[in-house]
């Protein structure tokens, strides 16, 4: 099992055009990572409001990221579903894709135990042949994965590929890296990068990455001064309701679209023109970027 890449993830957007998937929004997406300096690509995350997504869209926002992955760029397709059957089966085929590993939640909605945990990613793991990067996100699956639960999957598989930690607990992260060993350890939270940086991880998972470098220039520089703006970045997106933010600056600053239709998958509202506007003008303003054009 090769070692994944270190530096930045992307958690991509779904790109939407009228409501449609758009091949071309994937392709400038990708081109975009690729120029910024993103390690890989994660389709099916959280900023790509997977759960949204039926069964037949889920598989196939996976086919289309593969197909046009560029050179440098890995694949680590989500897979997460409401139940193993599912998951197995985008599983495979995003290992067949040529995925390095496959991200997954544990099961969300209901609360389970640990040993309930432990027994749902091995056999995950096994029933598709393909490394897995556990994914600890507890505020939103429900249940939280303790770091000896992902070591305990990782000694009966052999196939955990890393962890990426979304609990904005940076004593969590240590957890990991501590009963993990040699396994990537990646942060979830844009403003914790540097501090879990210093502290040993691997890599982030960045959602702003869909639309700006400011999180690889924060990885590869450890600058405090670009952390502190992009944090100042972050705050800027809680004020909208998660992900739309994220869709409309994607839109705006990487396809060139300021007045984007359909950008957002069902029920998610789009972000209103006066807001949006001013939303651009100040992210702007903090990452330096003045791409961008009516369209």
């Amino acid at each position: 099992m090769a070692r994944l890449p270190g530096g930045i993830v992307t958690p991509a957007v779904t790109p939407l055009k009228d409501g449609e998937l758009d091949r071309e929004g994937i392709s400038e997406l990708l081109e975009f990572l690729r120029s910024s300096g993103a390690a890989a690509v994660f389709p099916a995350s959280s900023v790509g409001s997977f759960h949204l997504l039926s069964l037949s869209e889920h598989s196939r926002l996976i086919s289309e990221f593969a197909a046009r992955l560029p050179s440098g760029l890995s694949l680590l397709p989500g897979v997460h579903r409401g139940n193993l059957e599912e998951a197995v089966e985008l599983a495979r085929l995003a290992r067949d894709a040529g995925a390095a590993a496959v991200i997954s939640v544990p099961p969300f909605y209901s609360e389970l135990s640990q040993g309930e945990i432990a027994d749902y990613y091995s056999a995950l793991a096994r029933s598709a042949d393909v490394p897995i990067v556990i994914y600890n996100i507890p505020q939103m699956a429900r249940n939280r994965v303790e770091p000896g639960t992902a070591a305990e999957v990782a000694r009966a598989t052999g196939l955990v590929a890393g962890v990426k930690d979304s609990s904005r607990d940076l004593a969590s992260l240590q957890g990991y890296l501590r009963e993990l060993p040699g396994i990537p350890v990646y942060e979830g939270q844009d403003d914790l990068l540097l501090p879990a940086k210093v502290l040993g991880a691997h890599g982030g998972v960045c959602g702003t990455s869909n639309f700006t470098d400011l999180p690889e220039r924060v990885w590869r520089s450890g600058s405090p001064e670009l952390q502190s703006r992009l944090s100042r970045l972050m705050a800027e997106l809680s004020a909208f309701e998660f992900p739309s933010a994220y869709y409309y600056l994607f839109q705006a600053l990487v396809m060139g679209r300021r007045s984007p239709s359909g950008y957002l998958p069902r029920p998610l509202r789009p972000l209103g023109e006066r807001e949006a506007e001013a939303l651009l003008s100040s992210v702007r303003g903090i990452i330096g970027d003045d791409r961008g054009s009516s369209g």
